[in-house]
């Protein structure tokens, strides 16, 4: 089968499953819509993954979880102290603009006519 067939069939299965959810009637159960669903889902996902572009992604994830392995996450206090660090720098610079806003408004008013 070739590629883009096989890609094309899958994301016709998956929408045939999605159309199938909200088709089957309600008088057969709320239990086969979302069985069609799921099953249509799986079947996609398996052809999707036997074509070249779901091989590659699988390898993409495969190596994207091979460098996630080699993070060094920070420690507690290390979080800790850099989320003060932060919070009082956003602190500090909201107090430099307000005095900034503060001291524009007063020269706006000073000049239109001393509005107090």
């Amino acid at each position: 089968m070739s590629e883009k067939v096989k890609l094309y069939f899958a994301a016709g299965l998956a929408a045939l499953g999605v159309f199938a959810y909200f088709l089957i009637p309600i008088h057969f159960g709320t239990y086969y819509p979302g069985v069609a669903l799921i099953l249509a889902l799986l079947i996609a996902a398996g052809l999707f993954a036997s074509s070249n572009n779901g091989k590659a992604l699988l390898v993409f994830f495969r190596e994207a979880y091979v460098e996630l392995l080699k993070v060094v996450w920070p420690t507690r206090p290390e979080v800790l102290r850099s989320t003060a660090i932060i919070i009082g720098l956003i602190a500090v610079i909201a107090i430099f603009l307000w005095l900034v806003d503060m001291a524009l408004l007063g020269i706006v008013r000073l000049l239109l006519g001393g509005v107090a």
